[in-house]
């Protein structure tokens, strides 16, 4: 049954060319409250030989800054939405964390996904901590092919499943055994430009899982994932030959590709930093040994490869950020923040980045922000809890660049 969107609508923001303050690329970082029970003390950095150049990241260049146009709610009420994945006739398919359901919104309509499938995915879900029915994808050969990522009762998992409208057929799992926990379960999951399925996952709150390559832990993957029986393989040209594609990592929640085929990864850090990435196959971005450019060389310059470990081309205080899913256009990186409460803005340059800024800060804890058929952005709040209910929303956002 389709609903029509009841509730308050809010027209909300209309900056209308409004320009907001720039903040540098690495803020001095502030104290953050203790780290979650996975944490313990941060190991000291390894020290590490004379940095090499590194042509793909430049400094800060002055690139524009942007503004937001306008900013419309156009789907409230809703608890703890995780992820967005359109179809291309402008369907949106949104998975519900904790319930794990799969809502389908077009037009101001809304249905949740019905049949064995989400029955199943009901049934599998384990929401406890940061677990549950976290990313979505949509075969790009085959809108009616999704591939989810779902934190059961033992393990996170992709699974494959046939969307007939409302129906969601049987679920063909493609890859398990990826560990999971009350912390650090990654969960997001994006066809590149080269076709193929990357899953991003956490360490599970075991730090050597990051630089352990036979563990699914703390890795970005990429598989085969084309509606075979090949999916969820290694893809051909892996450099390990293995399901991995980078490792070192804590817990990458946001992935997103440039138009000329840069690929970028947002990263929760522990208690100093927060990260975004530039990935590059078979490279280690250090953790549990590195955080951020806490104990980088002298001289490093973010970007760089230096003794065997690759630093983020952006950091931010945790207490700024905590990023979680990134959308990308061609004049910027869009990153939620969830601790920070707001959205961050990373200009692009022709060969590297810009200076971050604060796009907008109103909407209370952000979970993804990711673009849009249209051209426009969508985000997803997180603020819904026991106490409060369902608050969280669906929000898209016009921005204009400015001069």
């Amino acid at each position: 049954m389709k609903r029509t969107l009841s509730g308050p609508i809010a027209t909300g923001i209309l900056l209308f060319s409004l320009s907001l303050a720039a903040c540098s690329v690495e803020p001095t970082p502030s104290p953050s409250p203790s780290p979650s029970p996975s944490d313990s003390p941060s190991p000291s950095a390894n020290p590490s030989p004379s940095p090499s150049p590194s042509p793909s990241v430049v400094e800060p260049s002055g690139a524009a800054t942007a503004s937001v146009v306008d900013s419309l709610t156009i789907q409230d009420g809703l608890f703890l939405p995780w992820d967005i994945a359109f179809a291309p006739d402008g369907t949106m398919l949104v998975t519900i964390s904790d319930s794990g359901q799969i809502l389908r919104y077009k037009d101001g309509e809304y249905d949740y996904l019905v049949g064995e499938g989400a029955d199943w995915l009901r049934g599998q879900t384990n929401p406890a901590g940061e677990g549950g029915l976290l990313g979505i994808a949509i075969l790009p050969s085959n809108p009616n092919v999704l591939y989810v990522y779902v934190t059961g009762p033992s393990d996170n998992s992709v699974v494959r499943m046939q969307r007939f409208g409302q129906y969601l057929d049987e679920p063909t799992v493609i890859l398990s055994g990826i560990p999971r926990a009350n912390y650090h379960d990654g969960g997001r999951i994006r066809f590149g430009p080269d076709g193929y399925l990357y899953i991003a996952t956490g360490d599970a709150g075991i730090k050597p899982y990051s630089q352990d390559l036979t563990s699914l832990a703390g890795k970005i993957l990429r598989v085969v994932a084309d509606n075979s029986d090949e999916d969820g393989q290694a893809a051909p040209g892996n450099p390990f030959g293995t399901r991995v594609w980078s490792y070192g990592h804590r817990n990458v929640q946001g992935l997103g590709w440039t138009s000329d085929g840069r690929m970028y990864a947002s990263e929760l850090g522990w208690n100093t930093q927060d990260e975004l990435n530039l990935i590059e196959p078979g490279n280690n971005y250090g953790w549990p040994n590195k955080e951020g450019m806490v104990g980088a060389p002298a001289g490093t310059a973010k970007g760089q490869t230096v003794g065997g470990y690759t630093y983020p081309v952006a950091t931010w205080a945790t207490s700024e950020a905590s990023p979680s899913g990134i959308g990308i256009t061609d004049e910027g990186i869009y990153i939620g923040a969830l601790r920070g409460q707001r959205i961050w803005r990373v200009p692009l340059t022709a060969d590297g980045i810009g200076t971050p800024h604060v796009l907008l800060s109103d909407l209370g804890r952000i979970r993804l922000v990711t673009s849009g058929p249209n051209g426009n952005l969508y985000a997803l709040t997180s603020n819904s809890s026991g106490a409060n209910g369902a608050v969280d929303k669906i929000v898209r956002i016009v921005v204009i660049e400015n001069d």
